[in-house]
């Protein structure tokens, strides 16, 4: 079963020894859901997602196009026409049993703890763009910005964990092949050698000028700045 362990300079990282499953809704055509107690709901579909969310002074939407193109909608509550999509719509719980719904070209990814999320960043996986919505706010967001980023290589990625580790070489540890670079992140698989054995210890990279350093999983998974690709890192459990 998966489980958390520790590694040189104390960076909390998830251990698999398991194969990673791909995301049960992916291959959805519609997925709805409601992010418990955030008065946050979506509606997923291959032409587009769509969120809506209220508090006492406001409702707030906001819709996604295959093209990136985001309409955004903020309206005081009582106002007519108002931007609640859905009014008394009941879904399940989002984020729970499918901690990374993706539908068609989009996938959504919870922002706030991923144990109890208070909004949705919801984008165009190919280009990280796309709005963060919360009982509070609606806004676009741009996940794969312009470079110049470090090389998205097994050498660079490497050297981070070797700075990281404090060692000249991981050997025979080694970084496995089907690492994943988008904008400013990066995940992988570290083979943690030992006696013989192996753990397979999925990592996450931030970019520090033109070279990867090792994050830890806890600010940089909550915050919603993760690209969606990156994020399943941190579904691993």
């Amino acid at each position: 079963m998966p489980g958390y362990g520790k590694l040189t300079g104390g960076l909390a990282l998830a251990v698999t020894l398991t194969l990673m499953a791909t995301p049960a809704a992916a291959g959805s055509s519609i997925v709805k859901f409601t992010i418990k107690g955030s008065g946050v709901s979506c509606v997923m579909t291959s032409a587009s997602v769509a969120c809506q969310a209220s508090n006492s002074a406001a409702t707030l939407s906001a819709t996604l196009t295959p093209d990136s193109q985001v309409t955004q909608c903020s309206q005081p509550q009582g106002s007519s026409p108002g931007c609640v999509l859905w009014p008394g719509a009941n879904y399940k719980d989002g984020f729970i049993d499918d901690p990374e719904p993706e539908v068609g070209p989009f996938a959504c990814i919870p922002l706030g703890s991923p144990a109890t999320p208070t909004g949705a960043v919801c984008t165009v996986v190919k280009t990280g763009k796309g709005f963060r919505v919360s009982s509070r706010k609606v806004s676009k967001v741009d996940q794969l910005r312009a470079g110049p980023h470090p090389p998205c290589t097994k050498a660079a990625l490497s050297a981070a964990l070797e700075r990281a580790f404090h060692k000249r070489s991981l050997a025979p540890s080694f970084l496995a092949k089907g690492f994943v670079c988008a904008g400013n992140y990066a995940r992988g698989d570290y083979i943690d050698e030992q006696g013989g054995t192996g753990d397979d210890i999925t990592v996450v990279f931030g970019a520090k000028g033109r070279k990867w350093t090792l994050i830890g999983r806890g600010k940089d998974c909550e915050d919603g700045e993760l690209p969606a690709q990156i994020y399943f890192a941190c579904t691993v459990n």
